[in-house]
């Protein structure tokens, strides 16, 4: 690979893999982070059938700031695809504290190590969640806010926070809301 590794969190879930696929046909290296709760192993090594190159894997979870740093440490990390997250509506009403823990708090500790190794590129999966109830279909990106559950205002809340910081004086962050 010539070009920087690419970091991509929950890269063993169906659109993480999806997009190393898309990441080795680019010619950049996936490392991906992924602590297997909503994914399994076998799709990365459906990845490097496909393609004929195996993603770096770490079985990690993204609330581990220090298993996060040995990854930085070991790869020149260029930028960083956040697919990770819990992510069903139902479960979430179910237990909330557990969805802002990964996606909310996993999220912060995963900026807060990128800004420790400069790392200023991110683009961040989000969801259609955070538009609530939508006025109609198609939702347009336009619409107001208003998530309705626990995850789709886990969604919001990381939205906000990476606004947030991309707003700050001096900032050099990067982010793509998808």
């Amino acid at each position: 690979m010539s070009r920087s590794p690419i970091l991509v969190t929950g890269g063993a879930g169906f659109i993480g893999s999806h997009v190393c696929i898309e990441l080795i046909n680019s010619g950049y290296l996936p490392v991906v982070v992924d602590n297997l709760i909503n994914s399994k192993p076998e799709s990365l090594k459906r990845v490097a059938q496909i393609t004929g190159v195996e993603p770096v894997f770490y079985e990690a979870d993204i609330n581990d700031k220090e298993a996060l740093r040995t990854i930085f440490n070991a790869h020149n990390i260029e930028a960083v695809m956040h697919f990770a997250g819990l992510k069903a509506v139902g479960e979430s009403n179910q237990i909330p504290m557990k969805y802002y823990r990964y996606n909310v708090a996993g999220t912060l500790s995963l900026t807060e190590v990128m800004e420790e190794f400069r790392v200023w590129k991110l683009i961040f999966s989000s969801s259609a969640t955070v538009y609530g109830d939508p006025v109609s279909v198609p939702i347009d990106e336009t619409f107001a806010t208003a998530a309705t559950n626990p995850y789709g205002r886990s969604k919001l809340i990381v939205e906000d926070i990476l606004r947030d910081i991309s707003r700050a004086p001096g900032s050099q962050w990067n982010f793509s809301l998808l």
